[in-house]
């Protein structure tokens, strides 16, 4: 009897044809067989793939545009226009929501234009004068201090270490950003920033003064010199340099249509004080 190591495949089929109640007849051949099976196989190989591929195509494509949602509030919120009035000019500009801007010489202002619709914010270095549309609130942001308003018109010095606002009509919130303290003006009242970064409140007596250089007209009232001087820097677009520090107050005035020589003598002459013409302006000095 051979071994069953030594049975082949066509001994087997023999043998069990020979079995009584079994029909070994095949109605496909191994080929037939094969290839379907091949085809089976093939068809759920690719059926999981494209499932899930379709899924994270889905996945991608929400991811995408998040991403693009993301970068374009990005966008609107960080992009900002700037406008700049430099030495010896003014200059007036109309914000997105139609309120008007006068800015002083040597002043710059910037926004947001495509986030306007949402928040209506303006940063301010410098001296400028607001006439705003009524509507949402309205900010006026500076190093030292915040002006919030909803329609009103008010001017804002805000150079250094001083900040002032004045009110001329509606109301104005001014907060100090250095101790947090507020205060609500009416037409003709200013609030200034002390030292201590506390505010004070003032009544005008004359309520155009702050805003006479709309006018190319400075007037001032026991200002320190220095400030005086850096106005007619700016007004002039010159460079004026103080030999020391003096401590004196100014209380004066001068139009922007007098020579600027003619105003630095206005200036010096109470205090004993000269100038002398230098490469890009005046250096002041004692007689």
């Amino acid at each position: 009897m051979r071994s069953s190591k030594n049975i082949g495949r066509n001994d087997m089929e023999q043998m069990l044809r020979n079995l009584p109640g079994l029909d070994m007849t095949y109605r496909k051949s191994h080929q037939d067989v094969w290839n379907e099976l091949s085809e089976s196989i093939d068809s759920d190989k690719e059926d999981i793939p494209l499932r899930y591929l379709s899924s994270g195509r889905i996945w991608l494509s929400l991811a995408a545009s998040v991403v693009v949602l993301v970068g374009v509030i990005a966008f609107m919120r960080l992009y900002s226009e700037e406008i700049v009035a430099v030495h010896g000019k003014h200059l007036a500009t109309t914000l997105p929501d139609g309120s008007q801007v006068t800015l002083n010489a040597g002043t710059r202002v910037a926004y947001h234009p495509f986030w306007w619709i949402l928040e209506r914010e303006v940063t301010l270095e410098g001296e400028a004068f607001f006439e705003v549309e009524k509507g949402e609130k309205f900010e006026v942001i500076s190093s030292h201090g915040k002006t919030t308003v909803l329609g009103t018109s008010f001017n804002i010095y805000a150079r250094n270490n001083h900040y002032q606002v004045t009110c001329y009509t509606g109301k104005v919130r001014v907060v100090s950003r250095v101790s947090g303290h507020s205060l609500d003006i009416l037409p003709h009242e200013q609030a200034s920033l002390n030292s201590d970064g506390s505010l004070r409140l003032s009544r005008l007596k004359d309520a155009g003064m702050p805003v006479s250089w709309m006018n190319n007209m400075f007037v001032f009232t026991a200002t320190p010199l220095d400030l005086v001087f850096g106005e007619i820097e700016r007004q002039y677009a010159v460079e004026i340099k103080i030999d020391s520090e003096y401590s004196y107050l100014y209380t004066g005035n001068f139009t922007r249509n007098q020579p600027v020589e003619q105003v630095l003598k206005t200036v010096c002459r109470p205090y004993g004080l000269t100038f002398e013409k230098t490469e890009n302006g005046y250096l002041i000095v004692k007689k």
